[in-house]
């Protein structure tokens, strides 16, 4: 039979006969020999446990809230209706937003403000942009141009029924339902199936409340990186009104990363379709519209790492690498054969003119509000 070599020893200590000061000493020593086989194994057993359970929370994604990304499917929760009685007392005036909660609606047909095509082609070209969710999108001005422009997922979520109703997606020759979703912040959470390059929300932030931006931010951290503007004035429901400060406190409290860089070239971009007057029909050649100001003058531009750090999403900011005379050269392009050719999902896509003319012809007759 095996002895075990600590209870070997601690039979021959504790046996012993000693002097008071010494009987302590045996007694201390025969107590460690004895209990230091069975506690070094409690204490790997202990140990496998705390690597377990440490294992156990780095892995688990079924948090909501905090820096984390959402995982598994979101349920939509769609606004609830009212009573067209109800809804008559509502004076909307400009706005949409008909049989809704007076905190939904508040689009409009078409706002030159809103709208950029010179940073969306930047976006796609420079940026890379192949996946793209339209966070409060209306009736869909802004997602129908990623849509017309062959971006390879996109998706828009409205609160608004009346805007859903409305949306200009179905019209399109590569319309599919899941375009659309449905949902009012309002109610609860709400995230994407997949993790997107961006998350554009233009004039949505002003609209939901603090107690309820939770709710939105599920949505954010799905995205690499978020373009979201702000509103400075009052409009409908405007529940949120701050200035570029407090939101980069409150977009960094939350985790994302504010970047100035991209800020800067984003909001130049867009400052370029400033004089634009031909992109919808009632557009008159004499006027001033300011397209794109709510985008060129309140814009913020937000790198969430969770998600910009993923394999999926390593094709950002596709500026060509290679140099001859100047930067910014395609690789592979030059008849010098020692250079690495990027794989194609590398490379931004290609955008023609018919592409913009399939998205004019869409948004030509809408009303200028």
């Amino acid at each position: 039979m095996r002895i075990n070599k600590s209870k070997r020893i601690s039979g021959n200590v504790c046996s012993g006969r000693y002097s008071l000061p010494l009987a302590v000493a045996a007694a201390v020593i025969c107590t460690y020999l004895v209990t230091s086989h069975f506690d070094f194994k409690e204490q790997k057993k202990s140990n496998n446990n705390l690597r377990q359970t440490a294992t156990a929370t780095a892995t688990s994604s079924n948090a909501l809230f905090g820096v984390v990304v959402p995982q598994g499917r979101a349920v939509a929760m769609p606004s609830v209706r009212i009573s067209a009685e109800e809804s008559e007392t509502i004076k909307r005036n400009i706005y949409g937003g008909e049989g809704d909660k007076a905190h939904l609606g508040g689009f409009t047909s078409f706002d030159p403000h809103g709208v950029s095509p010179t940073l969306w082609k930047h976006m796609v070209e420079w940026l890379g942009v192949k996946s793209l969710l339209d966070v409060g999108c209306g009736i869909g001005t802004s997602t129908s141009w990623f849509v017309t422009h062959g971006l390879e997922y996109v998706q828009c979520v409205e609160g608004s029924h009346d805007a859903v109703t409305k949306s200009l997606l179905p019209k399109l020759p590569q319309w599919k339902e899941d375009m659309i979703v449905e949902h009012d912040f309002s109610r609860g959470p709400w995230w994407p199936d997949r993790t997107v390059d961006v998350a554009w929300s233009v004039e949505f932030l002003e609209h939901v409340g603090r107690n309820y931006q939770h709710n939105y931010l599920t949505a954010f951290r799905k995205a690499a990186l978020i373009f979201v503007t702000h509103s400075n004035w009052g409009g409908w429901h405007h529940v949120e009104v701050h200035d570029e400060k407090w939101w980069r406190a409150r977009m960094e409290m939350m985790g994302f990363v504010f970047s100035q860089d991209l800020t800067n070239i984003m909001t130049g971009k867009a400052s370029e379709d400033k004089g634009r007057n031909d992109i919808v029909a009632a557009m008159e050649s004499d006027k001033q519209y300011s397209v794109g100001q709510h985008i060129w003058s309140t814009l913020q531009v937000y790198i969430n790492p969770l998600v910009a750090s993923l394999p999926e999403h390593a094709h950002l900011l596709a500026e060509h690498g290679c140099y001859t005379s100047e930067k910014g050269i395609e690789c592979g392009t030059t008849g010098n054969n020692v250079e690495s050719v990027l794989p194609d999902n590398f490379k931004p896509l290609k955008l023609t003119d018919d592409m913009d003319k399939e998205w004019s012809e869409l948004v030509k007759d809408l009303e200028l509000v």
